[in-house]
């Protein structure tokens, strides 16, 4: 298969991530054939999905000559746990600035934030565009400490972070081949900032044979809202790569798994956690991947899905599971 890396890459998986059957799972919910790419297994500061966009994100930081990296979200943000692991995997200090007043309970993402030497900031603002200004204001400090910052936004969703799904669809392709899989009938993947389902999505045009649709579920935004995102980052990358655009009516999200909020979980999602630890003894977590996998469930129980052939893309994020503890023990 040809190799069309495009950018720079600071390699950080140790190798392709699993793809295998959910049998009993597929069983329980009379879905033909239920598969699942284990991107919580990426190898750095406990996995997830950002890993993939990180080795792209710190390949361009690399280039410039960076020695900081910055990045921010919540205090329990993936995202910033995995930059913190990946910047100290290049030999970089990992500056982080979370939003809002507080830290909260010193656990799950944070801790591991801790353990790892991050320097963690409060920007005491809230939304991606204002902590991203809080983010350039950290860079233009450390600017002044003699240093050579490199910020990335929220979710690490760029043109050269979302590329590294469209690698990602490669290497599934690669492994359906050597497993002899015929084409999904179905991918279903979370939704956050939306890089990972843009870059699958743009993966899909070089390699149609991954599926024949993909459902994003999205965890924070409306439909509406979601899709707008999605768009605008298929739109960049489909451009930077000098591909045809994306129509909009190939972009399928769904919001009916958002629940109270984002990072609020859901009965819907603290069932479907229990349900695949219950069958195959896998977990996801109730802020990303248990609301992905709640959309997943919800199809195939309003559907016959006796005989489709769905993937379920798992893109990590399994500390919040601990976080989220007494919760999910209700």
């Amino acid at each position: 298969m040809e190799n069309r890396e495009r950018y720079p890459r600071f390699p950080l998986l140790w190798g392709e991530t699993p793809l295998h059957p959910l049998p009993r799972l597929a069983q329980r919910l009379r879905i033909g054939g239920l598969w699942v790419k284990r991107d919580d297994l990426t190898g750095v500061a406990l996995g997830g999905n950002k890993v993939r966009k990180l080795e792209f994100l710190l390949g361009e930081a690399k280039e410039a000559g960076c020695d900081v990296v910055i990045t921010g979200g919540s205090p329990q943000s993936n995202h910033a746990r995995l930059t913190a692991g990946a910047a100290r995997r290049a030999g970089m200090e990992a500056w982080l600035v979370f939003a809002g007043s507080r830290y909260g309970k010193e656990q799950g993402n944070l801790l591991l934030d801790r353990l790892m030497g991050a320097r963690c900031f409060l920007s005491g603002v809230y939304g991606s565009e204002a902590l991203l200004e809080a983010m350039k204001a950290k860079a233009q400090e450390a600017e002044t400490e003699g240093k050579r910052p490199f910020v990335i936004p929220v979710g690490g969703s760029t043109v050269r972070g979302d590329y590294g799904y469209v690698h990602a669809t490669e290497e599934c392709v690669r492994q359906m081949e050597e497993q002899n899989l015929s084409p999904f009938n179905r991918v279903v993947v979370a939704v956050g900032s939306g890089g990972t389902l843009a870059g699958l999505l743009v993966g899909k045009q070089l390699y149609p044979q991954l599926t024949e649709q993909i459902l994003g579920v999205s965890v924070w935004l409306d439909e509406e809202r979601a899709t707008m995102e999605v768009a605008r980052l298929t739109d960049s990358l489909s451009q930077a790569l000098a591909f045809e655009p994306i129509p909009p009516s190939e972009i399928e999200i769904t919001a009916a798994h958002v629940g109270g909020g984002y990072g609020r979980p859901t009965a819907e999602g603290k069932r479907a956690i229990r349900l695949l630890a219950e069958t195959e003894g896998l977990f996801v977590d109730p802020v990303y991947t248990g609301k992905a996998l709640a959309g997943l469930i919800a199809c195939a129980e309003r559907e016959d899905w006796s005989q489709q052939r769905v993937l379920f893309w798992h893109t990590g994020g399994t500390p919040g599971i601990f976080t989220h503890a007494a919760t999910l023990l209700e």
